[in-house]
């Protein structure tokens, strides 16, 4: 019977309980890791650690104490025993960086964990991991290794007096918060987002995409502009200047609809425009409105002065600049814009409009890429013709979402009023290209339309078709 059972009872029962539960939590931890990966979990990356290092290095360590009772100062028992406390420490490193520090991360949008702390959790547990392998598997005192290592300490800190201020620095910054990753920050001359933090300084990414490295000395002595703080929105300003032949109201609600209608510039609170300040050449409007955060700083305030030479140009308004040029006999100071008959020498069936001396002359205005031509429910001030570029037509569905119907191009017109007895338009109209039209007022058009049935037919059969196209749009879902 000795034969079959080499070990005595009390051996045999870990050997039992080692043999069939090692391929049991084997098997349980494959089908954890699947489980966490076919979801996305960042638990998986430990769950392959625990499985490859710590749950073998835990069997073998089982083995030789329980199977093989080997006393615990055998040299084999430390060094197995040393081995499975390492890869455990290893094992929970990667439970914090992948759970604690990932949900963090995922739960606080604004608040990113910088890369400092998770060196100093990191180093925490290295270091109560060595005090534990040194003091309770080797027998060691680690009384004496502090001592030494704090006269080493203070040596080393006489020698790095700069690097340390840096570390101590940027601990008492994380301790602060005063800034955190992802964060707009001013430090000097120098303005850009926070990217890391770290022992020795904050890296900062500016808009021309350079790498800023900052003390955190520098920091933490001197000051600094966090723009994303206490909140991310952010107050701007532009200063402009007008004609003092433009009446102040008028330039005032042209620029509020100009930055009503820009996109990005928030509602709430509510753009403001000025009268700042009177010049040499000019009277000059602040523009006050907030952003969503500083990352939308530079597209916003493209659009609204590139917006702002059409606006300029529709409304009769003028920008002044202190310039005084002379021109000799025979010099044109550029090409002069074309008149109202040129435009129309490539649409002809137009031109009669212009015969009668007593009509009112057609104007050429200017609309930005992507600026709305005509609002969704507001009649357009006249009748248009395209010269110049595209727009797209919109309307809303069942279910008031925008959706686009067709667009228009050179040639083609739009003013639905002419056929629908002045009804407000169904059809938003927004340019997809830089847009030039020639608006007519009503009574010019009208009496064109009256002795051109033709051109009446073709304008109406296309009003008609975007009005049934509207109507269609409203009945989808």
């Amino acid at each position: 019977m000795n034969d079959f059972f080499p070990l005595p009872i009390s051996n045999l029962w870990p050997a039992i309980l080692l043999t069939i539960g090692f391929p049991l939590i084997l098997l349980l931890l494959n089908e954890g890791i699947a489980t966490c990966r076919s979801s996305a979990l960042p638990l998986a990356r430990t769950l392959v650690t625990v499985r490859n290092l710590v749950l073998p290095s835990l069997a073998l360590l089982v083995f030789v104490r329980l199977v093989l009772e080997l006393p615990q100062e055998h040299t084999s028992v430390r060094i197995v025993e040393s081995a499975f406390w390492i890869f455990f420490l290893y094992a929970l490193l990667g439970v914090v960086n992948d759970l604690v520090i990932g949900f963090i991360s995922r739960d606080s949008r604004h608040q990113q964990v910088p890369k400092l702390l998770l060196d100093l959790v990191r180093a925490l547990l290295v270091a109560v991991g060595a005090m534990v392998v040194y003091s309770r598997v080797w027998g060691e005192e680690i009384t004496g290794a502090l001592t030494a290592l704090g006269l080493g300490s203070i040596v080393i800190g006489l020698a790095l007096q700069e690097p340390m201020g840096n570390i101590i620095s940027g601990l008492m910054l994380l301790l602060e918060r005063p800034l955190s990753v992802g964060d707009w920050v001013t430090v000097g001359n120098v303005t850009g987002k926070v990217i890391e933090i770290n022992w020795r300084s904050v890296h900062v990414a500016t808009r021309t995409l350079e790498l800023q490295i900052i003390p955190n000395v520098s920091l933490y002595k001197g000051a600094f502009s966090n723009l994303s703080r206490p909140t991310p929105i952010r107050k701007v300003r532009i200063e402009i200047g007008f004609s003092y032949d433009d009446p102040p109201n008028r330039v005032k609600e042209v620029m509020l609809d100009l930055l009503r209608s820009t996109p990005g510039v928030l509602a709430s609170p509510p753009p403001v425009v000025r009268t700042f300040n009177y010049g040499d050449f000019s009277v000059i409007y602040r523009l006050v409105f907030h952003l969503a955060s500083e990352d939308d700083l530079d597209d916003v305030r493209d659009t609204i002065l590139t917006r702002l030479w059409y606006a300029v140009r529709r409304e009769g308004l003028t920008i002044p600049f202190p310039i005084a040029m002379e021109y000799g006999p025979g010099e044109v100071p550029g090409r002069p814009p074309l008149k109202a008959s040129e435009w129309l020498a490539e649409y002809g069936r137009f031109k009669p409009a212009l015969q009668d001396g007593t009509a009112t002359q057609p104007t050429v205005i200017d609309f930005a890429r992507d600026e709305t031509v005509q609002d969704l429910g507001k009649r357009f001030p006249g009748f248009a013709l395209i010269l110049r570029g595209r727009a797209a037509l919109f309307a809303h569905d069942a279910n008031g979402q925008r959706v686009e119907i067709g667009g228009i191009g050179p040639g083609e017109c739009f003013g639905n009023q002419l056929t629908a007895g002045g009804a407000t338009d169904d059809i938003e109209i927004r340019a997809t290209e830089d847009l030039k039209i020639m608006v007519f007022d009503n009574a010019t058009i009208g009496d064109l339309l009256h002795r051109s049935p033709g051109l009446a037919a073709e304008i109406g059969d296309a009003i008609e078709s975007r009005r049934q196209a509207a109507q269609a749009a409203r009945y989808r879902k």
